[in-house]
């Protein structure tokens, strides 16, 4: 009888005993490597900022932190692979908003759900495009670009990759500014940028980390920078919205997320240090190469409500130009 009692006194006290462990091993976080995903192939822009993020985030938390490249569809293989992934902190993305925000809207059968199945972590940095033109087209500023394109209705045209920011770029600039230039698809890459340079089309929305050199030796033109901040590596250079064009910011983001019901110990110190990373002068200086900044305001409510706030931009542009999408 004795026995049986310590044995009922042991089971009822199994529970109790699990969860101080567990809560003990989430306090202890991490205790072993960190795989972070990236959506997209080595040498891109995002798996170098992925690869910067890693390199800071394992200074900070000890343990390696693995990159783990798994590119295509936009983003949306990884992040439904992190989204199917245990909850426990060890697995993690680098998100973007092609797969974050924009995914559903192109493509309606991803398999996970562009909030809910994810933790919010931090957005940590955000890259800067350029507005840029053949330099062989007779307009040196934004204005001289709108007053071309009015007298010349449907004649200007701008490339880039279907839901890009190269596109979206175009399309709201062309709202903006009551004009029509047309939109030519490309399936990714550089050809885009050939284009320009080539003046089979005449303009461009592109990464400032893709044109900054040709920029700089004159091949193509850069008219302003489509963020609401200047760029530092082209300080002269003014914003769309300060030469005229309209408030037009179109500046894709990295952030970290994980899977959905992350537990909070975890979170809090992942956004820890995710919060001291974004504020290190060397972070900065990296991710400057790429023609990024930090971003210096985030936590897990406000990226959360932002992505929510793009969601439903993105579900209304689709509208507006789904006879341009797939």
């Amino acid at each position: 009888m004795q026995q049986l009692l310590r044995r009922r006194s042991f089971v009822a006290a199994l529970p109790a005993t699990l969860a101080a462990r567990a809560a003990a091993a989430q306090d202890a976080y991490p205790t072993r490597p960190v795989k972070l995903v990236v959506g997209f192939p080595p040498g891109g822009p995002t798996d170098v900022i992925g690869r910067m993020i890693a390199s800071n985030l394992m200074a900070e938390l000890g343990p390696p932190v693995v990159i783990e490249n798994l590119g295509g569809a936009g983003g949306t293989i990884a992040a439904a692979y992190v989204a199917r992934s245990a909850a426990d902190g060890y697995t993690l993305l680098v998100s973007v908003e092609s797969s974050q925000t924009r995914a559903r809207a192109l493509y309606p059968a991803i398999r996970y759900d562009q909030v809910g199945s994810f933790t919010f972590l931090r957005k940590l940095a955000k890259q800067r495009n350029l507005l840029v033109t053949n330099p062989n087209l007779p307009v040196a500023s934004v204005a001289d670009l709108i007053a071309y394109a009015k007298a010349r209705p449907g004649q200007l045209s701008f490339g880039g990759t279907v839901g890009a920011t190269s596109h979206v770029g175009g399309t709201i600039f062309n709202r903006l500014n009551d004009i029509d230039m047309t939109f030519i698809s490309y399936a990714g890459g550089n050809q885009p940028v050939t284009d320009l340079m080539t003046g089979t089309i005449q303009v461009g929305f592109f990464t400032e980390s893709t044109v900054a050199e040709l920029v700089r030796n004159g091949r193509i033109r850069a008219l302003a920078v489509t963020a609401l901040e200047r760029s530092p590596a082209f300080p002269d250079l003014p914003t769309v919205q300060e030469a005229g064009g309209g408030r037009l910011d179109i500046s894709p983001w990295f952030g970290l997320v994980g899977p959905a019901g992350l537990p909070a110990p975890v979170v809090r110190r992942l956004f820890e240090a995710a919060e001291r990373i974004s504020r290190k002068e060397a972070f900065r200086a990296q991710i400057e190469t790429i023609g990024a900044s930090p971003i210096r305001d985030s936590n897990p409510e406000t990226f959360r409500s932002e992505v929510e706030e793009e969601i439903r931009f993105w579900s209304g542009w689709a509208e507006q130009h789904r006879a341009q999408l797939p």
